[in-house]
């Protein structure tokens, strides 16, 4: 396994680190902890030998940062190595996503780069639109914690399952919840307004039973893919729109960890369909593991 962990000067910085520290991995585990140094908008008026003092302070602040995390992860983790590139960060990350094409990219939704949380054209927006590999979404307010307490959300579909088989994989886990979502019926419920009565609620109880049973049949396939686990594992079904609703339980529950599957699309198609997990990972105030193909 080869993970890349996005960092910046900001504190956030310290709780990614720590979050990384305590969190599962199998002991093959390579770690590659990444800081991208944004051009300085520094003034002409401080001449040549002040600019050069600037740029030198940064670069010493960011290599006693990256030295720092390596020494911090070195006792959970056998392989670490840095990086420090020059350049805009959301572009240079993602540039080494494709030459070290790593497992599971670990990036910050606050303070990374001073994002304001998912605002348009962010770091953790376009890893979330562009990465092509698995990502892991960490907010501002995140602290460490041992034996962790997992979400794994089910829709019944293969992306589904491949996130199912990652959570499986994950030592040290306490605690699954398996959670499917039940969509409200939408056009349906216009649709089935048009017949009589007795039949339009005939029918739209049919209609939501039948998403009540595919949700259950959800859950079962996933106990099924996770009974080597050692976890608890816990069951729900939600009604709602499925992002907002599986949001609801994650928070309701207080989980360490919302883990959901993706169908790995990147780019404008990935945006103009406005995926699940997108969602999920927009709404979300715990870390959330996107598992793409």
């Amino acid at each position: 396994m080869r993970w890349l962990v996005a960092l910046d000067e900001s504190d956030f910085s310290e709780r990614i680190i720590g979050w990384m520290r305590a969190f599962p991995h199998p002991k093959n585990t390579v770690v590659t902890v990444v800081h991208v140094l944004e051009p300085l908008e520094v003034p002409d008026a401080i001449g040549a030998r002040g600019q050069q003092f600037v740029r030198q302070q940064q670069e010493a602040i960011v290599e006693a940062l990256l030295e720092r995390a390596r020494m911090l992860l070195e006792q959970s983790f056998e392989n670490v190595e840095v990086i420090l590139r020059e350049g805009v960060p959301s572009q240079e990350i993602l540039r080494l996503i494709r030459e070290h094409q790593p497992d599971l990219v670990v990036s910050g939704t606050r303070g990374l780069y001073q994002d304001a949380g998912f605002a348009f054209g962010s770091v953790s927006q376009r890893l979330l639109a562009y990465a092509p590999c698995s990502l892991m979404l960490v907010p501002g307010k995140v602290s460490s914690c041992q034996g962790m307490r997992v979400m794994l959300a089910t829709d019944g579909s293969e992306d589904a399952q491949r996130a199912s088989r990652l959570v499986a994989d994950l030592p040290g886990v306490r605690e699954v919840t398996i959670v499917s979502a039940v969509r409200p019926l939408g056009a349906e419920k216009a649709v089935l307004e048009r017949f009589q009565n007795v039949e339009s609620r005939r029918m739209e109880t049919e209609f939501l039973r039948n998403r009540r049973a595919a949700a259950r049949k959800a859950i079962a396939d996933t106990m099924d893919l996770l009974k080597g686990t050692q976890a608890t594992i816990r069951t729900r079904v939600v009604v709602g729109h499925p992002a907002q609703a599986i949001v609801r339980a994650a928070r309701c529950d207080a989980v360490d960890l919302l883990v959901v599957g993706s169908r790995g699309l990147t780019g404008v198609k990935a945006v103009a369909l406005g995926s699940v997990s997108q969602a999920v990972a927009q709404l979300a105030t715990c870390p959330v593991l996107i598992v793409k193909p």
